[in-house]
């Protein structure tokens, strides 16, 4: 049995977007205060990387069996905290969870898959609590981008008095096009599921035990106040559901912090009447519709016709490769979200997130950050995140993230008062 010991662990190091987290890491500011590990099912393909990248001689290396539960609770009781990059998720990832969950081993992954999380709340949830170990799925371009900029709204909104709550909250997201060959599979897989994890999923609220009020179906979309326009967006199918989760944790949270005699200050929750909605922005109203036509008939073909999955498997990208860096490097992400308070006279405030680099890079820097935010700035969690459970980026590290990603550089972002006769200008 290995003794070997690490801070941080990332699994699937050697796939793509593990590459990219592996290599972010090993080039952080921080780097000399953490040990880093990196593992997955062959040993020569760590090692190769380790030479490709040029990786320091600490980094140690995990080779495990994913069938072997033993092996995956040896790897597991190695590190600090996890990154998990084995996809698909569904497939091959729930044994990881289990062991971080009974373990107490502090967890994040890049998932995107809303039926594969709703099965480890059911399953893991308060195991995870008991144990204190802090898991949070999504907390890649799924789905920290979409919970970082409904939480900025939010928080400035918030800071403007005691007893306001939140209305309407809708982002439009423009991230430049780019397909790994781990997403593709993914996607396809989806395809392949029993449907009866597929039940219920159109819920945006299928990750929350409390409901919401569901935002209206909509084929374009505009944003309040802006001349931006937009269609259906592939991500919103769990994007929403992150950030309608993080809702319900802070309004049970909230409920219990007015219960308990030791409240101290007004609690930080959106309110009950908070609706989210998001979309993929466009550059016409036109172009919305047509992106969401595109989109549902794309969606059809590939989950009603076998032979087209079987085509994107063969001659679409391929697991381990990705966009060339090349494209990426200049890139840039923008989330443009407008929020608004409840009540007669509501007030709006606009944030736009815009990121540094393509969508993958990205990934990179998110998981990595809140893996670190976990690690080094435990103390300074949100109570909920301390806690521990299967949460969400902002109900666990709330502005502890904040802080690390202004840090990395790769973020930056503006919030201000929106006034309902200013001009309507596209961002």
């Amino acid at each position: 049995m290995s003794t070997q010991t690490v801070n941080v662990l990332i699994l699937g190091a050697t796939g793509y977007t593990g590459t990219l987290i592996t290599e972010y890491l090993e080039q952080h500011p921080e780097r000399t205060k953490f040990s880093l590990g990196i593992a997955g099912r062959s040993l020569e393909k760590l090692q190769k990387l380790k030479k490709d990248l040029s990786l320091s001689a600490g980094v140690k290396l995990f080779a495990f069996n994913l069938s072997d539960e033993h092996a995956i609770n040896d790897t597991v009781r190695r590190a600090n905290v996890i990154i998990n990059c084995i996809g698909p998720f569904w497939r091959y990832s729930t044994p990881i969870v289990r062991a971080c969950a009974v373990n107490g081993v502090h967890y994040v992954d890049i998932t995107g898959e809303p039926w594969w999380i709703r099965d480890l709340l059911r399953e893991y949830d308060f195991t995870a609590m008991k144990s204190k170990a802090i898991i949070i799925p999504a907390s890649g371009m799924d789905s920290v981008p979409s919970d970082l900029a409904v939480y900025l709204s939010a928080r400035a909104l918030l800071k403007r008095g005691e007893g306001i709550t939140l209305g309407k909250s809708v982002t439009a997201i423009r991230v430049p096009p780019g397909l790994s060959g781990g997403t593709l599979s993914t996607v396809l897989s989806a395809a392949e599921l029993p449907k009866s994890k597929l039940i219920g999923l159109e819920d945006p609220f299928a990750l929350t035990p409390a409901k919401g009020i569901v935002r209206p179906f909509k084929m374009v979309h505009s944003l309040p106040f802006t001349s931006i326009y937009g269609g259906q967006s592939l991500m919103e199918s769990i994007n929403e559901k992150i950030v309608n989760r993080t809702w319900g944790l802070l309004e049970a949270d909230a409920l219990s912090t007015e219960l308990s005699a030791s409240r101290h200050a007004p609690p930080f929750r959106y309110g009950p009447n908070f609706v989210y909605q998001e979309f993929s922005q466009t550059p016409s109203r036109f172009a919305g519709l047509m992106l969401s036509v595109m989109y549902f008939f794309g969606a059809a073909v590939v989950f009603l016709f076998p032979p087209v999955r079987w085509f994107l498997k063969r001659f679409g990208p391929q697991p381990g490769g990705g966009p060339k860096q090349v494209f990426t490097d200049k890139a840039k992400i923008v989330y443009t979200n407008v929020t608004s308070t409840d009540g007669p006279k509501p007030e709006h405030v606009k944030t736009r997130v815009e990121f540094r680099g393509g969508a993958y890079t990205t990934t990179a820097v998110l998981v990595s950050e809140s893996a670190l935010a976990i690690l080094f700035n435990h103390a300074e969690l949100p109570k909920l995140g301390q806690a521990g459970g299967i949460l969400t980026p902002m109900a666990a590290l709330g502005d502890t993230l904040v802080t690390r990603l202004l840090n990395s550089g790769r973020l930056t972002y503006d919030t201000h008062t929106l006034h309902p006769g200013e001009s309507r200008k596209a961002v």
